[in-house]
This record gives C-alpha cells, structure tokens and sequence, in this order.
C-alpha cells in the first residue's frame, strides 16, 4: 500500500517515485517496528531482493537495443570500466578520508555506490528528454553497471570477509569467472526463452509474460547457484538478448514486466529505507553530505572526463552525463546484505555502510532529480518543450496538418508504414517515429505526447489503434476521424477513443475539402479571424485543446485556434 500511493503521489507531483519512496519507507519504519524487513522476512529477505532485482535489471535488459548504439559503444564501454574503477578508487579514498574507516569498509562501500542503476536514470530521462546520444550513453551505462557493480560487491565482500578471518584474500579470475558464468547462463536461458517463448507466441500468447518471469528467477536461481550474484548478469544478458530478436513480439512482455518492476522497486525501497534507524542516520549525516559534495562535483566529473575523450560527443553532452549517476536499487539491495553480514562478523565500522547508502542514495536522487530538468536546458540538451502530438498517418492532408500544429506551437510526431509518406514528411521536416505502431517503445517515443490523432482510411484500424494507445496514454489522449459508414465490430464502443472533430469531418469529406483547396489557418473567435471548423484550440497556459465530436463551441479556447477554413 505504502509503495503503491507513493508513486501515485509521486506521479501526481511530477516527481521521481525514489524521492518519495525512500523518506516515506524511513519514516515508516521509524514509526513502527512491523515494517522491518528482518522481522517480515527473516532468512528469506535477501533471496526475495536478489530475486528482485533480477527481475529488474532483466526488465531493464529488453530496452537495450543494439540499433541505439553506433560510435557511443566505445564511450559506454569506457564508462562502465574506467569510469567503475574511478568511482570505486575515488569513493573509497573519500570514504575513509571523510568517516575514517578502515580500508575494507571503505572500498566495500566504494563498491556498493559504484551503481548507477536503470530504476533512477530512466525516470530522469524521460522527464528530461534529452538528445539521443545522451539518452543512449545513460541508458547503457545504468544498465550494464549494475551487474557490473553487484560483482564487484561481492568481490570486496569476499576480500574482506576473508581477510577478517585470516583467510586468503583474493584469487585473480574470479570477477572474469563469475562474468562468464552470468553470461553463459543468460545466453543458454535467452536461447530456452526463445524456443518457448516463440511457440506460445503461436499457440497462448496471453501465457508470454508468465513464462518470461518463470525463465528470468530460473536463470537467477542457476546462475547464483554456480557462482555467487552472477544471476544478475544473466538476467541483464536474457533482456538483452530478448531486445535484440524479431522471433518474439516483446510488447506484452514489456507491459506485464514494466507493471511488476514498477511494484517491485517501491516494495524494496520502502522495505530497505525502512531498516535504516533514525539514529543511525543522523550518526553519519554531516560526514554523508561531504561525501555526496564529492561523489558529484569530483568523482563523477572526473570518470566521464576520462570515459568520453575524442568521443563524438559535444561539450554539453559530456557536461550533462557528468551530471548524470543517481544511485538506485542495486545499491540499496548490496548495502542492505553486505553491510548486515559485516556487521555480524564483527568487522568494525561495517554498521555504518548501510546508513552511509541511505544518505548516499536519497542525497544523490534528490540532488540529480531536481536538477535534471534546469540543467538540461541550461546545457541545451533538453527536449522540445512544446506539447507533443502523434500523428498515425502520413497522407498529404495529414502532414499539413502536422505542419500546421507546429507553427501553432504543439510538436507534431507522424507514425506511417508507407515508405513514400516517410520520406515526403521527412523533406518536408516533419519527426517521423516508428513504421509500425508495435515498434513503438512507449518509455521513449510516447513520452509527454498530449495527443494522439488517428488519421488513416481504415475505420477498424483506427479503433484497434485507439484501444492500444490509450493503454499509455489514457482515453482522454487518444482520438479517432469519425467512421465513414458502417458498425466496428471490433471493439467496444467505450474502447474506442474520442471521435475527432466535428461529425461530418470524415476521412473521405477531408479528402474532399482538402483535394478542393481547404486550408488550415489560425485565428481566434469573433475576432475577425477566418471562417471554418475549428479544429484544435490552444488555451493560456499553451496547453492543446483537441475539439470532438461532441465538443460545444464554449468548450473550445477563443483566442487561438486552429480552423480548417473552406469547403
């Protein structure tokens, strides 16, 4: 309950959901003892988080798409190796400068903030909308890191757990084996996957989500079974791999995971931050803010400086990147199991890695959550600002249209599988998103669009269409030409979207008043403005007013509107 009416609030608010998840799950966890995890769960809690973040990082997985990555492989490669080594050396030295721990717990928890994590850059960047190269860079980055980052963990983990026991401290190879075996794992599951996903594809389509998560915990299960935490690289490896196939329609999956995933990170974080006592915050707050000072004025700055040499990205690029590593679930789930079974060895100052996390995650969320967006434009690698409109069409009336929303403000997206539409509305510079309405990622190319117009000659297509995008958008965003003749049998009339425009405005009348020389111009009411049907409408605050069928003329904003003028 507590993690679900956060990210509603949250939502409601414009805010990253971890901003609010993670005072709400501390302060709960103040307040009463019955949210801890290791009364709920005992034994079982870091299972149930390894699990967890399985599933996560293999959601996280499906969006890595090879076709995003050109020139940036090499900087992504540099970020996720020299710039991990940067940030563990460089956390490290702060920590034990800043807290005076001991050398192991210090690079323990280097380790551990070594993450960035998918959970926390991806809501930035859809908020931000930056260039793709960046969103690209980002979204690899966090991804990958987070295995990455987990082996690390446990690498430290085991060195100073051994050293603390007069154990041997290290065998070279074993961060290589355990890559290799989250690896091939991941690989023999996306193969598996690919088998069985592609004939229920055929036979039950509705069981895909299903057995997708079954084959994700087995690989986790398998892959932790041979080598500690390597079921995190398989995971990473199955979403990849699933991305990157055109044997298995990935859409249903996408949708059922993305809902899980979403219950899942505000179940965890709520639980993590409420296993952090008040006490044992405060004990660590004024060290923790210096070392947050450093983490994103000095160690961050310095590893992009080193990743993205002669890279092909421009001074701002680099600059936003380098303002880019917000610490995410991974981190929270590693500080909770390592720093916990260091404690209970006896190792000194390893109760003070969980808190440092606490402070360390929610000051970086915060800090890069608030600022994302002004730093963004003040770097000039932010988004359109403008309201964004869908187009699902690409006819010539469609694309004046088009045309004409962006000279009245709104940025126009077209959607058509017609080869010679996508080329006309590209001379013509208009956007031209994906061929194929299943091709859209809704995480990216959906995001901030106001409206969809579905604008194509077939009246059942448009229904169908109608009833897939307002999935995502909602039904008040979605809307459709009013049929031209004739029942739609395909779906329920309330499934079907908002009918467009006035009632006689079918596709067939606006071919006709279009082929006879109908223009759109804008105007405003009693204004002496130009006669015709209205359109759109525009309201103060800039915000687009689609008019439908059923809309009165009071409904429709006065001062600027967009009319079809002519018959």
């Amino acid at each position: 309950m507590l993690a679900v009416g956060t990210r509603l609030l949250a939502e409601r608010l414009r805010l990253p959901a971890i901003v609010l998840l993670l005072p709400v799950g501390f302060a709960a966890g103040a307040m009463t003892s019955d949210l801890d995890p290791n009364n709920l769960f005992a034994g079982a809690f870091q299972p149930m988080v390894s699990l967890g973040v399985g599933i996560i990082l293999f959601e996280a997985g499906i969006r890595l798409r090879l076709r995003d990555m050109t020139e940036l492989r090499a900087v992504v490669f540099r970020l996720v190796s020299i710039g991990s080594v940067v940030t563990l050396v460089g956390i490290t030295a702060a920590a034990k400068a800043i807290f005076g721990l001991d050398l192991g717990v210090a690079a323990m928890l280097g380790a551990i903030l070594v993450v960035s994590g998918p959970t926390v850059v991806l809501p930035l960047l859809d908020f931000v909308r930056p260039s793709e190269e960046v969103r690209a860079t980002l979204k690899w980055e966090g991804v990958l890191i987070d295995p990455i980052g987990a082996l690390l963990g446990v690498l430290v983990f085991s060195l100073v757990n051994a050293g603390a026991h007069g154990g041997a401290s290290f065998h070279p190879g074993e961060f290589l084996t355990s890559l290799l075996v989250g690896g091939a794992v991941g690989i023999a599951g996306a193969g598996l996957m690919s088998v069985i996903l592609g004939r229920l594809q055929r036979e039950t389509p509705r069981n895909l989500a299903p057995a997708a998560l079954m084959l994700v915990i087995a690989a986790v299960v398998v892959a932790d079974l041979l080598r500690e935490d390597s079921g995190f690289v398989a995971a990473t490896v199955m979403g990849a791999a699933l991305a990157n196939q055109e044997r298995v329609d990935v859409a249903r999956i996408l949708e059922f995971h993305g809902t899980l995933v979403s219950l899942i990170i505000g179940v965890l974080f709520v639980l993590i931050s409420a296993s952090v006592s008040p006490s044992q915050v405060t004990g660590v707050l004024p060290e923790g803010l210096a070392l947050i000072a450093v983490m994103i004025f000095v160690i961050r700055p310095l590893a992009v400086l080193l990743s993205t040499v002669r890279s092909s990205l421009d001074r701002n690029q680099r600059a936003f990147i380098a303002w880019m590593a917000p610490r995410g679930i991974v981190a929270a789930a590693t500080a909770s199991a390592f720093g916990i079974e260091l404690s209970q060895a006896g190792i000194a100052g390893a109760g003070k890695i969980l808190p440092i996390s606490f402070v360390a995650i929610f000051g970086t969320v915060l800090v890069y959550g608030l600022t994302a967006g002004p730093v963004s434009r003040l770097l000039g690698v932010a988004g359109r600002g403008e309201p964004i409109v869908l187009i699902v069409g690409g006819q010539d009336w469609a694309r004046r249209l088009a045309r004409a929303l962006d000279s009245f403000g709104m940025h126009a997206l077209l959607l058509t599988g017609d080869g010679g539409e996508r080329a006309a509305a590209a001379a013509e510079g208009i956007d031209v998103v994906a061929a194929d309405l299943s091709d859209v990622d809704p995480e990216e190319e959906l995001e901030g669009v106001e409206a969809a117009l579905l604008l194509t000659a077939s009246d059942d297509f448009n229904a169908l269409a109608a009833s897939q995008l307002q999935k995502e958008l909602g039904r008040d965003r979605v809307f459709r030409l009013v049929p031209g003749g004739g029942e739609i049998d395909l779906l329920p009339a309330f499934a079907e979207g908002e009918l467009l425009f006035d009632p006689s405005l079918t596709y067939r009348e606006l071919e006709r008043r279009f082929g006879d020389g109908a223009r759109l111009v804008e105007g405003g009411a009693g204004t002496g403005g130009p006669e015709g049907v209205p359109l759109f409408g525009a309201d103060e605050n800039g915000n687009l007013v689609v008019v439908t069928a059923g809309s009165s003329e009071s409904e429709v904003p006065g001062e600027r509107r967009l009319v079809l003028s002519g018959d």
